[in-house]
């Protein structure tokens, strides 16, 4: 049983990456402001694969890392006001049962240490404008705890099988996602096809005009996504948990416990390194870290 209502999106269409690749160096028109919406900490081990080779040679061991919690407020000239990811509310941070979260979820996921910085209300509000839709990385309850503050009616984007993906952490969120989801409308999976080109999994036009892609980046979650935005001042690539940290970017270390597929997030890892290094004015944007 899936864990929300799922409908095919109607938003985006399939491009291949060399079609995306072609546009992403012209500026672009899309206004970006990521938002840390609240310092957190998580376990190093599950943010970094500590048995790669390159971090046992580092010396890293496992201990509590800063990490935040970010939104990305996305802005096009005709298409509107949406978000990447949704923050943090301040009813999830600072009342979590009264919108299902349980003890067990409070404990494993050091909810103590959570420290809102820019709610997602305030988020939202600042942009002065209607939220047209929330483009989800993934459904992981730390990116969709800002959910509360989203209006009923905005419609939320994923990648495929992003929404039916069955693990044991994903029943302990059940009753949180439930009524996250109570009332809105349906999960709109973006359709993607195979990139013709090998470079990605596959590519999605999200505004038809090349301002916007949703790149599909599984290994994390089933149908993880990473986002790509031309901007003004040139690409900016939003990898979501396709990478937490500065340094599993910087050494080519995907992550750790935390990952649903080892290879396929490797892969996915990879695949978006080799991007920015095809375009080095590229600014990266990663999952919990600056």
């Amino acid at each position: 049983m899936a864990r929300f209502a799922i409908a095919a999106a109607g938003l985006g269409k399939p491009i291949s990456s060399s079609a995306m690749e072609a546009l992403i160096n012209q500026p672009g028109p899309i206004a970006v402001r990521t938002v840390a919406s609240s310092d957190w900490k998580a376990d190093l081990s599950g943010l970094i694969n500590l048995k790669d080779p390159k971090a046992v040679q580092a010396g890293l061991t496992d201990h509590e890392e800063p990490i935040q919690i970010h939104a990305h407020l996305v802005r096009h000239p005709t298409q509107g006001f949406f978000m990447i990811d949704t923050g943090v509310s301040k009813q999830f941070a600072e009342d979590p049962k009264s919108v299902g979260v349980p003890w067990v979820l409070k404990s494993l996921a050091k909810m103590d240490k959570l420290q809102v910085r820019e709610d997602a209300l305030s988020a939202i509000g600042s942009e002065g404008v209607p939220l047209k839709g929330v483009l989800m990385t993934h459904l992981h309850f730390d990116h969709i705890s800002g959910m509360p503050d989203v209006p009923k009616d905005v419609p939320f984007y994923t990648g495929p099988g992003e929404a039916e993906e069955k693990k044991f952490e994903n029943v302990v969120v059940q009753g949180m996602e439930d009524r996250f989801s109570e009332g809105r409308p349906a999960i709109q999976e973006f359709q993607f096809t195979k990139d013709p080109d090998g470079k990605l999994e596959g590519v999605i036009n999200v505004f038809g005009d090349g301002s916007l892609f949703a790149i599909l980046t599984p290994g994390h979650t089933a149908g993880h996504l990473s986002y790509l935005a031309r901007t003004p001042t040139g690409p900016v690539l939003f990898t979501g948990d396709a990478c937490h940290t500065r340094w599993g970017w910087e050494h080519g270390v995907e992550p750790g416990s935390f990952t649903f597929e080892r290879e396929s997030e490797r892969k996915s890892l990879l695949q978006l390194k080799a991007l920015s290094e095809r375009h080095p004015n590229m600014i990266v944007r990663l999952g919990h870290q600056p």
